[in-house]
């Protein structure tokens, strides 16, 4: 979508409470049909400079976008000339052209820094009034290097929860970086429900004794 479309659409999000991080990443994935709820929670720690003032949210949600379409799984493939080091980079110094900063307590208004034990602005200064902007910045900065095609070719796709499939689903040992990005976190919570389950099932079985 055009810039001020997407500008539009992350005002309406983030006025609901979104984080921008959650806003830009799931932007690309949308389409894949992943369970929005597993996104949302994947990318819920970044906003607000991950929460400590430093990278942007809008920033750290490109650049997993970017991880899935362009990023490795074989450490081998570490810094390949055009790899995802390089175009995280270039995605970052764009926008630090646009915007001077990729640091969430430089870019906020009215002086507000996240990192502050008690951050505060300027009374009737909104720190926030900037941020969806940022959101559409680095989505059309990003859409430089990710394609629909990139989007629809991500490897291992059919192996990521579904929208329509229970939060926790069987992931097959998914290769390519959809298996290495989302595929470790969905096994996380599958190793985990598996552990939770087995630790009620030991305490009921220590109370019949």
């Amino acid at each position: 979508m055009p810039h001020a479309e997407n500008q539009q659409l992350f005002e309406e999000q983030m006025g609901a409470g979104l984080h921008c991080s959650q806003c830009v990443f799931n932007y690309f994935v949308k389409d894949l049909g992943l369970n929005e709820e597993f996104v949302m929670k994947l990318t819920s720690g970044l906003g607000l400079g991950v929460n400590h003032g430093d990278s942007c949210g809008a920033i750290t949600g490109a650049i997993l976008a970017l991880g899935l379409t362009h990023g490795f799984s074989d450490g081998s493939e570490s810094w390949a000339a055009g790899g995802i080091e390089e175009l995280s980079k270039e995605l970052q110094n764009k926008f630090i052209d646009r915007n001077g900063s990729v640091l969430c307590r430089n870019l906020l208004s009215g002086g507000y820094d996240g990192a502050d034990e008690n951050p505060s602005s300027p009374e009737g200064v909104d720190p926030w009034e900037n941020c969806a902007k940022y959101c559409a910045d680095a989505v059309e900065i990003a859409e430089e290097y990710i394609t629909a095609a990139d989007i629809a070719n991500i490897p291992a796709a059919m192996d990521m929860p579904k929208q329509e499939q229970s939060s926790v689903v069987p992931i097959a040992a998914g290769t390519g970086i959809a298996g290495l990005a989302l595929g470790a976190g969905a096994a996380a919570v599958i190793t985990y429900e598996r552990r939770r389950a087995e630790n009620e099932k030991l305490k009921a079985e220590q109370s019949k004794q």
